[in-house]
This record gives C-alpha cells, structure tokens and sequence, in this order.
C-alpha cells in the first residue's frame, strides 16, 4: 500500500504542469501589427509619429519604430498592457492624451491594440503569440535587492508529504539557502524539501517530477526559489516556484539533457540555464521565449551566476573554462584563466564587484570585475573544491573533496571548519545574516550547523520518510517521553515529600530559635537594667563617699578644737586651784594677820575679784565645753548615720553584683543552647536546600519532557493534516481523472 500510495503521489504530482498547460491551450485570434495595427496608428498617430516627423523622437508607422520607443524609452511593454505608456495615453487614463484634442479612440481599437500587447505584439501572420505569463508577472512585479519589507518569506502551505520515499538519500546535488530567511533548500529525488535552518524543522516539500534537481538558486529577495535539472541524457529545464506556497511561476527550458547550473536575473525577468550541451540559454521569464544563446564553452557548464546588480552574468565548465557575459546583451565581457581544472561553484559578492570561483584543483580564486583579473588565489580543500557561497556580510563558506565545510572571511583567511561529513562534501549553502552553514555529502548526509559553534550540528534529510513514519516515529518517541515523563512526577513526588518534611523540621526550628531569641533579647534587657542601677548605685556610693569624708574632715576639726579647749579649761582649772591655795593662805594669814585686816581685807577683796574672774572663765570655758561635746555628739551621730547608709548601699551592690554574676552565668547557658539550636538548624537548611535542589532537577527534567511530548505531538498533528490533505488531494484527482489502474 506504502509504494502503491507514492506511485499515485508521483503521478498526480507529475500531471500537475500537463493540466496547467491545458488549460491554457485555448484558441484565440492573433492580432497582427501589419494586419490590425498598423491601420489604427495611421489613422490616430502617425501625422505626429512617422519617420518623416518624429515627435518626441517615436515613430509608430513601422513595427521596428513601435518597438523602439521614442526618447523617453519604450512606449509599450510586451505582455503588459497596464505597463505599456502608449496605452494608458490613448485610453486617455494618463496625460498628455493621445491622440491630443481629440476624444478617446474607439474601444473596439483599444480592444485591438490590448490584445496585440498581451500577445507578445506579433508582427505579421507568421508570427508566434508569446503571451505572457501573467500570474507569473503578479508574482514577480515587486523586486528587491536589498532586504525586502516585512517578516521574511518563509514556507506556509507547502506539501508536508514526501513526493519519494527512499531506504537513504542519494548523493546531494543541489543546496541553497535564502539570502533573508532562516530556510534552506535541499535537492532529493523528483522534489526539493525545505527545512528551517535554526530548528532542523521539515517545512515542506515542493515536487520536481521532472527529475532530479541538479541546481537551486533563491531570487535575491528570497521570494521564490529556481530548481534547475532534469533527467540525464532525456531531458531537462528550470521552474520557478512561489517560496511561501509552493506554486509553479514559470518553467523555461526543453532541453535533451539535464540542467547542470541555472539562475534567474535580480530583476527576475530572465531564467539562463546550462548543462552537458555546453551551450547556455537565457530565456524571458513571462512568456518563456529563448533570448540567447551562447556557445563559447567546449565542456559540460557546472555553475551560472547573475552578479547581484544585474551587469554580469558568469560561467563555468568542465574544463577550467571561466567566462563572464554581459548580462542584457549576451556578449562576452571577459575570459578569466588560472584554474588548472573543472570550476565546480560560483557566486559573487554582494556589492557585485569580485566573483568568487571554486575548482577542483583545490582552490578558491577571487577576481576582480573592472580589471578582469585575479587579486586572491588560496588553496581550500585538499583534493578539490566543489561549491562555494557568499553571505550578505562577505563571509565565505566553501565545501570540498576533504569531507570539510570551511569559513572564510573577504581575504581568505579561515575563520571556523565545520566537520561530520563521511564523504566528498558537494554542496556548501550559508543563510545571508551568515549565522548558519549548511553541507551535503557523496552519501546523502547534510548537517546544518550554527556558525559560532561548529561543534552543534543538526542532520537534515534530502528524502524524508512518509507521513505515516513519521507518525509511527512520533508516536514511539512518544511513549518514549511519556514514560520519562511519568518517572520525572515520582521523583517529583518524591522530592515534595522530603521538601515537606524539610520544612517541617525547618518551621519547629525557626519557633525554637524565635523562642530563644526572645529569652535573649529579654535577658539582654534585664542586663542592660541591671548594669544601669549598678551605675546609679556606684554613683550614689560615690556621693555618700564625698559626704562622709568632709564630715570625717569636720570631725577631725571639731576634735582640734575640743582638745584645744580641754588645754584651756585645764589652764583655768590649774588657775582656779592656785587661787585657792592662794585663798587658803590668805585665809590662813587672815587669822595670823588678823591685825592687818584692812591689808588682809584689801587683798582678800582683790583675791575675791581675781576669784570672781576666775570663775566667770571657768563657767564661760564649761558652756564651751558643753557646747563642743553637743557638738561632738551630733556629729558621731551623722557619722554613724552616713557609716549605715555606706554599709546598706555596700550590701545591695554586693546583691547586685550576685545577681548580676548569675544572670551572666544563665546567658553564657542560653547561648550554649542557642549555638547548638543554630547548628541544628544549618543542617535543616542545608538538608531542605538538598531537597530544593533535586526538586528543581526532577522539574527541569519534567519540563523538558513535557517540551518534548509537546513537540513530538505538534509534529504528529502537522502529519495527520498533512495526511488528510494529501488524502482529499488524491481524492479530487479521483474525481477529476477517475481511479488509477496499477500494472
């Protein structure tokens, strides 16, 4: 059923451009300049635009004149009515109108001359009707040789389904890759397959059944792609293919071999092809008319490129021949000789001023386009160079028979190598921002790599296998990632278990230390208040000590004074008795002089007043006595008082001090216990860090799966439709053409 299903793929494929073209075999009626216009500018237009009276340097009376213009240019655009000046002047839809003054000319004439212009303008009745291609001219009006506006062209409704489905690939024989997009083509067998450079995604396949495609070339805006080949010593051509659908613009060529090398012009508007015929032939892209033909080579032509402004078109052979042609006019520009044999590739660089050639003599030669010369010659690849390609930023990316894809830069120098390919790499292609290189080998291989790693590589195929292998692919891998999947959510169970433990432990912790914390915080209080009324205490002592020494000094003062006292009262006393011996005497000579009692009375009243005086002293120094021991006794009071007071002041800072000293001693405990408690909780953390970090792993690991089933599945997704739409396809070929019969 598999090849019975790609039999019927191939054969609706292949009936694709035979249905097309009937189509467009309807019969119509050639209009003729001799016949239909001719009489219409005589009529309107050559009183003004003869040979005789040229204005404005246009001449309509004769069909050269008409094809030449006048001194603005060319009047009418062949194929293109609506790009054609004369007609928008005689419909009168631009100014100055034609024919002047006058009202329009007849639609029936209009009509005539619109017919002619679409037809190619044939001159006579032996002339061929060239109509254009005008699908082909909608899709190629817009041109860019810069970087076109907007996103990128990129494939959106190509075939998902592969045209052939092989056991490998064959050798790879046509590569390219668009000059703004990350896309790059590869040549398989009877079709072209499309992949996304960055991902290695398959974007689609568009089908050659007209053979194998033996060259691939991007428009300069990389809208749309040239495949170039053919079947060897049969036949061959070149088709023009819509990037983004896949549809068939243009196909030029009948030739009876393949198609070697072809290229399209950065204008589009011209298609040259070459092969083993050795001859090249440029054809018009809209109505497919062969333009040119130049014959200078004398060996099969390997590689044809359009230098990127158009000027220059170059050449190369078999036999190291290696020509440059201009471009509009087919003449030979310059012969460049220096190879020493078959020149494989070639490509110019952006600014259209050097072209870069690869041969098999081993080397890469740079030449220069206004001298006609070389200016760099590098040997690249042992054995032979085969392909080489420009980037938009002047890189070089070349491939050779030593199985390496290298990087140059504008001087030759080697930049990066790329290796993996088993065999003779054939086929080179680098992306335009130059950030991915392509290779094909001699046994089909092509990687794709990164260019600022050579060591990631991704493997494209140019055959990819069926939708159904695929899907079984998909699926198998499916299962695969499911059942990683399911192993990644019980580890992932796993590690919640011991996460939630962790945290457990890790919250019973966290309270504990708050707890002691607290009993910190508050015994660092109560130290702090203690410490405070130590101070207080110390300073209140400080005071009583000053007190208790000026009271000690006036102790001492008042005890001075009392003994001086005491000195004097003992004079007095001493005084007091010496009167009264001296009254003793007196009294006794009193009695013995009784006689003399007026001396004894004189002198006992003068002892009297000395006695009187004396006891007046003695009672004065008893009241200051008296008063000295008052005193005295007030401040042996006050110093006894302020003795208490020192004692009981003494007694609570050694309390305090005590307590003090023990509650030190409990802190120096509590910190113990802190620093074990903060032990203990390093290892909880450390241990819910351990977890923290494997449940990360297990999650990475299950995001990665579930990114996996997820892409595994939008790839299954994308083949189902693509299998229903090649389904419903087959199924309107059916309807169209009835069932297909199988020999």
């Amino acid at each position: 059923m598999a090849v019975l299903h790609q039999l019927l793929t191939l054969c609706m494929v292949a009936l694709l451009p035979a249905l097309s073209l009937l189509a467009a075999d309807t019969a119509e009626k050639k209009i003729t300049f001799d016949e239909h216009i001719k009489p219409i500018f005589r009529e309107h237009c050559t009183a003004c635009h003869s040979e005789s009276d040229k204005s404005s340097d246009l001449a309509l009376d004769s069909y050269a004149g008409a094809l030449a213009g006048g001194s603005s240019g060319r009047v009418i655009a062949e194929g293109n009515s609506d790009g054609s000046r004369l007609f928008a002047l005689v419909t009168h839809a631009e100014q100055p109108f034609m024919p002047p003054d006058q009202d329009a000319i007849a639609k029936e004439q209009i009509a005539l001359l619109k017919t002619w212009i679409e037809q190619g303008m044939p001159e006579n009745s032996g002339s061929k009707i060239k109509r254009s291609n005008t699908a082909a001219a909608a899709m190629l009006s817009t041109t860019s040789l810069g970087k076109p506006e907007g996103p990128p062209p990129m494939p959106a409704s190509l075939l998902r389904q592969a045209v052939v489905e092989t056991e490998r690939s064959a050798a790879i024989s046509a590569m390219a890759a668009s000059p703004w997009a990350p896309l790059v083509a590869v040549g398989g067998q009877a079709q072209v397959c499309c992949y996304h450079s960055e991902t290695g995604e398959l974007l689609g396949v568009i089908p050659f059944p007209e053979g194998i495609p033996q060259s691939l070339t991007f428009t300069r805006d990389g809208k749309q792609l040239l495949i170039g080949g053919g079947r060897h010593s049969q036949s061959g051509c070149a088709v023009l293919v819509d990037v983004v659908s896949g549809e068939r613009i243009a196909k030029v060529g009948d030739e009876l071999d393949t198609v070697l090398a072809a290229d399209i012009s950065p204008d589009k508007k011209q298609i040259a092809l070459a092969g083993p015929q050795r001859i090249i032939r440029i054809f018009d892209t809209f109505s497919g008319e062969l333009q040119f033909e130049m014959k200078k080579h004398t060996d099969w032509v390997f590689a044809l490129r359009y230098s990127p402004d158009g000027v220059l078109l170059a050449s190369g052979d078999r036999s190291n021949g290696l020509i440059v042609w201009e471009a509009d006019t087919a003449r030979l520009y310059a012969e460049l000789s220096g190879h020493k044999d078959a020149v494989r590739g070639l490509d110019f660089r952006p600014d259209s001023n050097v072209l870069v050639s690869a041969s098999l003599d081993g080397t890469l030669k740079l030449w220069d386009m206004f001298e006609s010369k070389e200016i760099k010659s590098w040997a690249a690849h042992a054995g032979g160079t085969t392909s080489v390609a420009y980037a938009q930023n002047g890189l070089l990316a070349s491939a050779g028979r030593d199985a390496a894809i290298k990087l140059w830069n504008g001087n030759g120098e080697l930049q990066k190598e790329f290796q993996g390919l088993g065999e003779t790499a054939l086929e080179v292609a680098i992306t335009g921002d130059a950030a991915y290189v392509a290779g094909g080998d001699w046994q089909g291989r092509v990687q794709v790599w990164p260019a600022a790693d050579p060591q990631q590589t991704k493997l494209i195929v140019a055959n990819p296998p069926s939708i159904e292998t695929r899907l079984q692919q998909a699926s198998a891998a499916l299962a695969e990632v499911q059942a990683e999947f399911a192993a990644a959510q019980a580890a992932a169970k796993q590690a919640d278990v011991a996460q939630a433990e962790g945290l457990a432990q890790l919250t019973a912790s966290q309270a504990a230390a708050s707890t002691l914390a607290a009993q910190l915080s508050e015994a660092k209080a109560q130290e702090e208040m203690l410490a405070q009324q130590a101070a207080a205490q110390d300073a209140k002592i400080q005071q009583l000590q000053a007190q208790l020494t000026v009271a000690t000094q006036a102790r001492q003062e008042v005890a001075t004074q009392a003994e001086a006292t005491q000195q004097k009262i003992a004079q007095l006393t001493q005084q007091s008795q010496t009167a009264a011996q001296q009254l003793t005497a007196a009294q006794a000579q009193h009695e013995q002089w009784s006689a003399a009692a007026e001396a004894a009375t004189k002198a006992l009243s003068d002892l009297h007043s000395r006695l009187q005086g004396a006891t007046e002293a003695a009672n004065k120094a008893a009241a200051d006595k008296a008063e000295v021991d008052a005193r005295a006794a007030a401040l042996e009071q006050r110093s006894q008082q302020t003795a208490n007071q020192v004692k009981s002041l003494s007694e609570q800072l050694s309390a305090a001090v005590g307590a003090q000293e023990t509650q030190q001693a409990d802190l120096e405990k509590m910190a113990q216990e802190l620093q074990v408690l903060s032990e203990q909780m390093a290892t909880l953390q450390k241990k819910l860090q351990d977890s923290r970090e494997a449940r990360e792993q297990a999650a990475m690991q299950l995001s990665e799966k579930e990114a996996a089933a997820a892409a595994l599945k939008k790839q299954r997704d994308a083949a189902e439709q693509s299998a229903l739409e090649a389904q419903q396809q087959w199924q309107l070929f059916r309807e169209a053409y009835g069932p297909a019969t199988v020999d």
